[in-house]
C-alpha cells in the first residue's frame, strides 16, 4: 500500500514529467518548422519593402540591401528587366549554390521577371546544406516591371540553433529533475508530518489519553483538520468528566434515599409491622425518598435528552398569561404555608412563539427555586415585560441570594444552593441546567442577577409573535 508521501511525491514527478515532454515536444519537433517559417516571412516582408522603393533611388535600395545581408546572414542581388545583375552582396551566391546556375536558376529568374514572387529550397550539393531563394519583381514608378531581387536564405542557423536548444534542454531536463526531485520529496514530508502527528494524536484520544493535543500551528486546512481534532479532544474531555461527575453525584444521591428505603423497610419488617402509627410514618418516608429517587431520574433522563440536541420543539403563538397563570397559580398554596407573597405582574396579554410545554416546566423549576431559597414572609414576583422585539419573563425573590463568586456556576449540573434559614442543599442540582437546555433550544436569552442578602432574579426572553405590532 503506497503511502499518501508517496503518492504526493510521485504525483508531483509526474506533472514535472509531462512538463518536460511536453517542453521537449514543443521545443525539438516544432521548433525547426517554426523558426524556418518566421525567418522566411520576416526576410519576404523585408525585401519586399526594399522592393517598393522607387527605381529612381537606386543609392537607397542598395543601401538597404546591405543592411539586410549583414544583420541577416544573406545573399542578395539586385537584377534589372534583362536579368543583369545590378548589385550583389559581398557573398557571390553562385559560389555557394553552383547548381543555381543550371535550369532551375533560369526557372526561377524567369518568373521572378515575368512579375511572379518565388520561394525554392535547394540543398548544396557536396555539404549537404539547406537554403531557400525567394525572389520579389521589382516595380517601376511607372509601374512596369524593372527587374528584381533575388535573396538566398542558408537554414544552416536553424539547424544549429536547433541542436544548441536540444543540448541546453537536456541539461535543464536533468536539473529539473534532480531540483523537483528534492523538493517534491520536501513537500511531501512537510504535508505528511503534521498529519502523521494528528493520527498519533486521534489515536492517543481513542485510547482515552483525551489531554493529547496536536500542535499544528498552520493556518491551512491541515491546521484547521488539527484544531478540530483538539476540539474532540476537549469535548471528549468534557464528555468523560461529565461522565465522572454522573456517575459519582448519581450514586452519591441515590444511595442515601436507597439506604433509607432499606432501613425502614426492615424496621417496617422486624419492628413495627404490627404498630400501626409508626408503620405509616415509615411507609411516608418510604414513599417521600421513592419520590426523590423517581425525580432525580426523570430530571437526568430530560437533561441528557437535551443534551442529545434531539429536542423536538412544538412552536406556536402563545400568549404569556397561559405560560404563567397555571404555573403560579400551582405554587400560590405552598407559598401562603411558608407566608411568602408570590404576585404575578406586567404585559401578560402579549403573545410569543414558544412550545408552552417547555416553558411551563421552565417556569415550574425556577418558581420551585426561589420557594426553596426564600424564607418566610419573603416575596416571589413573575414579571412579563416588553423589550424591543421580546418579552422578558423574570421571577424574582428577596431570599439569601449567591455569592458573585458562585454566579457563573448556578446553570452548571448538580450545582446546588442552600435552603433558606438552614445549611441543608436541596433539590437534584439538574433544574437550571434543565432550564438551560430548553431556553438554548429556543434561542432565547436567558440570565441571572444576585447579591448576597438582596434576593436573586432569574430571566429569559421569548421572541414576540408577527402578528404582535
Amino acid at each position: 500500500m503506497r503511502s499518501i508521501r508517496g503518492k504526493l511525491w510521485l504525483g508531483m514527478m509526474t506533472l514535472v514529467g509531462v512538463v518536460l515532454a511536453l517542453l521537449w515536444l514543443l521545443q525539438i519537433v516544432f521548433l525547426e518548422d517554426f523558426y524556418t517559417n518566421l525567418r522566411i516571412s520576416d526576410v519576404k516582408r523585408r525585401v519586399n519593402s526594399i522592393a517598393q522603393v522607387e527605381e529612381g533611388n537606386a543609392q537607397s535600395i542598395i543601401d538597404e540591401l546591405d543592411r539586410l545581408a549583414y544583420t541577416h546572414g544573406l545573399t542578395l542581388e539586385w537584377v534589372d528587366a534583362t536579368g543583369q545583375s545590378v548589385y550583389l552582396s559581398a557573398a557571390d551566391s553562385a559560389r555557394q549554390i553552383p547548381q543555381l546556375r543550371n535550369v532551375a536558376w533560369r526557372e526561377l529568374y524567369q518568373r521572378v521577371l515575368s512579375g511572379n514572387s518565388v520561394e525554392m529550397s535547394f540543398v548544396h550539393h557536396r555539404f549537404g546544406n539547406k537554403y531557400t531563394v525567394i525572389g520579389v519583381p521589382v516595380y517601376g514608378a511607372t509601374g512596369d516591371l524593372a527587374g528584381g531581387i533575388i535573396a538566398t536564405v542558408p537554414m544552416a542557423a536553424v539547424s544549429e540553433t536547433a541542436d544548441i536548444l536540444k543540448r541546453q534542454l537536456g541539461y535543464i531536463t536533468v536539473a529539473l529533475l534532480v531540483v523537483t526531485g528534492l523538493l517534491s520529496l520536501w513537500l511531501s514530508r512537510s504535508f505528511t508530518k503534521p498529519v502523521l502527528h494528528i493520527r498519533q494524536v486521534a489515536v492517543a484520544m481513542a485510547n482515552g489519553d483525551f489531554s493529547a493535543r496536536a500542535s499544528v500551528k498552520s493556518a491551512d486546512e491541515i491546521g484547521m483538520l488539527a484544531n478540530a481534532i483538539n476540539y474532540l479532544g476537549e469535548q471528549l474531555a468534557k464528555i468523560e468528566q461529565l461522565r465522572r461527575d454522573l456517575v459519582a453525584n448519581v450514586s452519591h444521591e441515590l444511595r442515601t434515599p436507597l439506604s433509607v428505603i432499606r432501613g425502614y423497610a426492615e424496621t417496617i419488617r422486624d419492628i413495627t409491622g404490627d404498630e400501626p402509627e409508626q408503620r405509616e410514618v415509615q411507609l411516608e418516608i418510604i414513599i417521600e425518598e421513592t419520590e426523590r429517587l423517581a425525580d432525580m431520574v426523570n430530571d437526568t433522563l430530560q437533561l441528557a435528552l437535551l443534551q442529545s440536541g434531539n429536542v423536538h420543539l412544538d412552536l406556536r403563538e402563545v400568549v404569556v398569561s397561559e405560560l404563567l397563570e397555571d404555573a403560579v397559580k400551582q405554587y400560590e398554596i405552598m407559598a401562603e404555608q411558608s407566608t411568602i407573597g408570590l404576585t404575578l405582574e406586567g404585559a401578560l396579554e402579549v403573545i410569543v412563539i414558544a412550545d408552552e410545554a417547555k416553558i411551563v416546566q421552565v417556569m415550574h423549576n425556577l418558581l420551585q427555586n426561589s420557594l426553596h431559597y426564600t424564607g418566610a414572609t419573603g416575596q416571589i414576583a413573575v414579571r412579563a415585560n416588553v423589550i424591543g422585539q421580546s418579552v422578558r419573563i423574570s421571577v424574582s425573590d428577596t431570599g439569601l441570594g449567591i455569592a458573585e463568586s458562585d454566579l457563573p456556576h448556578v446553570w452548571d449540573k448538580y450545582y446546588k444552593g442552600k435552603r433558606a434559614g438552614s445549611n441543608e442543599h436541596v433539590g437534584t442540582g439538574l433544574g437550571l441546567a434543565i432550564v438551560k437546555g430548553i431556553l438554548e433550544a429556543h434561542n432565547a436569552k436567558y440570565g441571572v442577577d444576585s447579591q448576597l442578602g438582596e434576593g436573586t432574579t432569574v430571566w429569559f426572553e421569548l421572541r414576540k409573535a408577527c402578528s404582535q405590532s
